[in-house]
């Protein structure tokens, strides 16, 4: 039996990111290599609409098609951030009693959970914590990625602080994201740094795929 895992999210920087963190989850929360053969896939559930609204327009297509479809999926992992409060309502009435269903929220959005993990962060940046000069956004221990406002412009004033990259990260930068889910965090992600520094949305949606992905391995059948 093949584990599949769907993800429902608002673009393609999330889209990017999220597989590769749930892989590290797997390994080191869930004791359970995944994706172990290329029938485990993480697939994207395409949005026709984009935003707040077009995740929450695919939820209830799916909601509804599970009544009287079969779907193989091992669990349905969907992400928003924190400025969807009347959507995060709904989509919390649409998945009651649907354990498929892994919610979570990123506060501010999936950046912070990135530059939560300041270890993987600053590698990929090739910057040290000398090289980040006074007034920097991501300087000095009173940094929490949780409580920064707007992650995006923190990871692009990073970006042009270092001399690895040719431009900054801007609103969202696909190849840089790709580029630090392979390299980075596929294998290295530093999950406690995360949870610590994003306790009320990383850390809480950890350890509800957790559980999800405990449930997958058991009806699978395969200890890993």
């Amino acid at each position: 039996m093949s584990i599949k895992i769907g993800i429902i999210c608002e673009g393609p920087i999330d889209f990017a990111l999220l597989p590769a963190l749930l892989e590290r989850i797997s390994r080191e929360k869930a004791a359970f290599t995944w994706p172990l053969d290329p029938d485990d896939v993480a697939q994207h559930f395409g949005l026709r609409k984009r935003g707040h609204g077009g995740v929450l327009k695919a939820i209830r297509a799916l909601v509804k098609a599970l009544e009287s479809e079969h779907f193989d999926h091992a669990c349905f992992v969907i992400l928003l951030d924190r400025r969807t409060a009347a959507v995060q309502r709904e989509v919390a009435k649409l998945i009651r009693g649907r354990p498929r269903f892994v919610l979570g929220v990123a506060i501010e959005e999936i950046e912070a959970w990135w530059l939560a993990d300041r270890t993987n962060t600053l590698a990929w940046s090739d910057l040290g914590e000398d090289d980040l000069p006074s007034g920097c956004r991501y300087d000095g221990e009173s940094y929490n990625a949780e409580r920064d406002p707007t992650p995006k412009r923190t990871l692009d004033q990073l970006t042009r602080l270092s001399d690895r990259f040719d431009r900054g990260y801007g609103e969202g930068n696909l190849d840089m994201a790709e580029e630090f889910a392979r390299d980075f965090w596929r294998k290295f992600a530093r999950l406690e740094e995360i949870a610590s520094q994003c306790p009320r949305g990383f850390a809480r949606f950890q350890r509800k795929m957790v559980n999800a992905l405990r449930r997958a391995k058991t009806s699978s059948g395969r200890l890993i």
